[in-house]
């Protein structure tokens, strides 16, 4: 009933995985509703809570967060693999995590996810992802993996004509 609200209060945003098709995860704002435009993003707030229902995993390297935030496991569960060992985190786990603190997130195969409260701080400094030792901006990161797969795609549209000729 909550969740249906929410939704129809516009406080519900999909985030796709990296190809635009399935849901990555589910965010609710249970507190501020997530701003629009970069002008808006400057002017950041202190800090917000989310209910979020994660339900893919984290696709390639570790990633770090723009802000410190804190997250409860109310339901599911992930693997959480950090650079120092792969953790389970199941329900009612909690932890506190800084923005350099580099992760990556797998769900479980044949689970219907994880429901996380999130609790987030004031942007802090950009975010990123981890790739050979090297520190990368999301944005470049992401344009990077783009261009790659699609000149991928390319060679193999390639390679397919080559073979009927």
């Amino acid at each position: 009933m909550l969740l249906k609200l929410l939704e129809k209060l516009g406080r519900m945003r999909i985030i796709y995985d990296r190809d635009n098709v399935q849901p990555y995860m589910y965010r609710y704002y249970l507190l501020f509703k997530d701003k629009l435009t970069d002008e808006e993003k400057a002017r950041d707030l202190p800090f917000n809570i989310m209910l979020h229902k994660i339900c893919l995993s984290d696709p390639d390297e570790l990633h770090d967060h723009p802000w410190w935030y804190a997250t409860l496991i109310l339901k599911g569960g992930y693997w959480e693999i950090k650079p120092e060992g792969k953790f389970w985190r199941g329900v009612g786990h909690f932890r506190i995590s800084s923005p350099q603190s580099l992760h990556r997130l797998e769900i479980p195969e044949g689970s219907d996810g994880a429901w996380t409260l999130f609790f987030r701080g004031f942007k802090v400094r950009d975010w990123g992802f981890i790739k050979n030792g090297q520190w990368i901006f999301h944005r470049d990161y992401l344009e990077r993996r783009k261009l790659a797969k699609q000149e991928t795609a390319q060679s193999l549209n390639e390679q397919k004509e080559f073979k009927q000729v």
